[in-house]
């Protein structure tokens, strides 16, 4: 207004008597004689706009901790705030006028955290506010665009402003229990699809066992060892077991980072994979190929009767250091993994990145696994012992049908004679009977009887592979030597009745199969007919239907 009227007493001196005419006022509204009261409010409002350049700090930093689903007590950190200054144009001065009032929002629809301005510089181009407790712990962590407003409007924003300076980063800690929250509902995800699996394989598992099998020495399996177990050699696969191992990994981290990010951040949206992808694709190359040379070369040899953890490092009863390294690596990377994961979610926007050397180390590890079943050999499986023994007479022989046998030492030729086998290439099979103790089913001492290739019979050799491998094996027992005692044959058949031995065949390359009697399935091949013999004992077992 003293502009206006220093203006209007200059444009009295030097004017004509006459009265001023409003068009003569409007007509040059850049004359320094201005008298319309219209030019003079609307001249200063246009030029006054007010608008915003940047705000500081960008970095939030709250000791409050971040709650979500169940709120904790943080009245503890009652006095806490922080200090905002925003710097740009025109700002007007606080005057308790609701045209004049500036807020300051932080956050995105429908979470935004407002607070006004305290204090405005007389050059209106800065304004000065705080966030209180209150204020700060709904904010949640990430960064979030800030908007001032001035009575209720939108200001504008300069253009050399890039977005940025407009943005604020909230540092804050998560509570614990936050993190127990999500954890536990990304471990319900997985236990329910886990037990969607549980309900299958069960279901897979009672139509395919027979009754017979419920007996009384048989070991239960969990679902995961059913998972991956190996039928063909009723023992727990590698390949199988590392498949599960990243799928496990895989679905759980997708799921806990994708709760935890919506929890936390308030993002939800599909969590980006960051090259996870090659993991997994590693993991199944593994599994197929796994699968293709077993086909190819033959499954290894099946160890001991139960399947055991130990299945995954050895091969045939035999510890292969190929498996050993493979388990560690995939041990290693995935617990290292989990760490990350959890250490990381609040902050994340993808699943950890495994760097480039780990995927490479990944590929020559699984390579190296791939490459020892390659070069081994095919590894012995028993699928039916039958003891053949005469009315009221000691036993006549035993007969023992599978795969992948060393070579006995003797053969049938073409009329059904045994004659010396001489296409053995190796050391030949080696035979192991022991009876049990019908408690403990460990084996009684001083009852074991080892059978040498010499006083083994090969009954049908493997066609694919005759010079090396047989299916069938007999072991003649009327002058069987080595007895420890003179009532052995007698005990052994008993104790075979009530499934209370144990026959381990030893291939050449230290590969073994046990058989104890505990593992019954309808065997697919017929036994050859008996000799001289009124009666058979005959126990069967098939592909592990434990």
């Amino acid at each position: 207004m003293l502009f206006s009227s220093a203006g209007l007493g200059k444009a009295q001196e030097t004017a004509s008597p006459s009265p001023i005419q409003p068009s003569n006022t409007n007509f040059d509204r850049t004359s320094t004689t201005p008298s319309s009261q219209q030019t003079d409010s609307e001249a200063p409002t246009i030029s006054k706009i007010p608008s915003v350049k940047s705000i500081n700090p960008k970095n939030f930093y709250i000791s409050i901790p971040q709650s979500w689903l169940i709120q904790e007590d943080v009245s503890r950190y009652k006095d806490e705030k922080v200090d905002v200054i925003v710097v740009g144009e025109n700002f007007p001065q606080q005057d308790n006028s609701p045209t004049n009032k500036i807020d300051i929002k932080i956050g995105k629809t429908p979470n935004i955290v407002t607070t006004t301005a305290t204090e405005v510089t007389e050059d209106g181009k800065a304004i000065f506010a705080s966030f209180s407790n209150k204020q700060l712990k709904q904010l949640s962590r990430g960064t979030h665009p800030v908007n001032i407003e001035v009575g209720g409007k939108a200001t504008n924003i300069d253009r050399q402003v890039i977005d940025d300076e407009l943005q604020v980063k909230v540092i804050r800690p998560v509570s614990g229990l936050t993190t127990l929250i999500v954890l536990g509902l990304a471990t319900i995800c997985v236990v329910l699809l886990v037990l969607i699996i549980y309900l299958l394989a069960m279901q897979a598992k009672k139509a395919n066992l027979p009754n017979i099998f419920l007996q009384k020495n048989r070991n239960n399996l969990n679902t995961f060892q059913w998972l991956i177990l190996d039928r063909k050699t009723n023992t727990l696969s590698l390949a199988h077991a590392q498949f599960v191992w990243w799928l496990t990994i895989i679905v759980f981290g997708y799921l806990f980072l994708f709760i935890g990010r919506g929890a936390i951040q308030g993002v939800w949206e599909f969590v980006p994979l960051s090259g996870f992808g090659y993991t997994f694709l590693i993991s199944l190359a593994t599994l197929v190929t796994a699968q293709a040379t077993s086909e190819i070369r033959g499954s290894k040899g099946a160890g001991e009767v139960h399947p055991a953890w130990s299945d995954l490092v050895v091969h045939g009863g035999v510890l292969a250091l190929e498996r050993v390294q493979q388990v560690v690596w995939n041990i290693i990377i995935g617990i290292a993994f989990i760490v990350i994961l959890l250490v990381t979610y609040t902050t994340a926007s993808s699943l950890p990145t495994i760097p480039t050397e780990l995927l490479a180390l990944m590929g020559i590890s699984a390579g190296g696994y791939i490459g020892g079943k390659a070069v081994r050999k095919a590894g012995a499986n028993i699928n039916q012992v039958v003891l053949y023994a005469p009315s009221n007479d000691s036993p006549d022989y035993i007969s023992i049908a599978g795969a992948n046998f060393s070579l006995g030492g003797k053969i049938l030729n073409s009329e059904g004679q045994e004659v010396i086998n001489t296409q053995i290439r190796d050391a030949g099979v080696i035979i192991q009977l022991v009876y049990l103790d019908s408690k403990t089913r460990e084996e009684i001492p001083n009852t074991l009887v080892e059978v040498k290739k010499d006083d083994i019979i090969t009954m049908k050799t493997d066609p694919d592979a005759p010079m090396e491998f047989c299916r069938r094996l007999k072991i003649p027992l009327k002058n069987l030597r080595g007895l420890p005692t003179e009532d052995w044959l007698a005990k052994f058949t008993a104790h075979f009745d009530s499934r209370e031995v144990k026959i381990t065949i030893i291939n050449a390359d230290g590969q073994r199969a046990v058989w104890d009697g505990s593992i019954i399935a309808p065997e697919r091949e017929t036994p050859p007919p008996a000799v001289e013999s009124n009666s058979a004992t005959e126990l069967q077992t098939s592909e592990s239907f434990n």
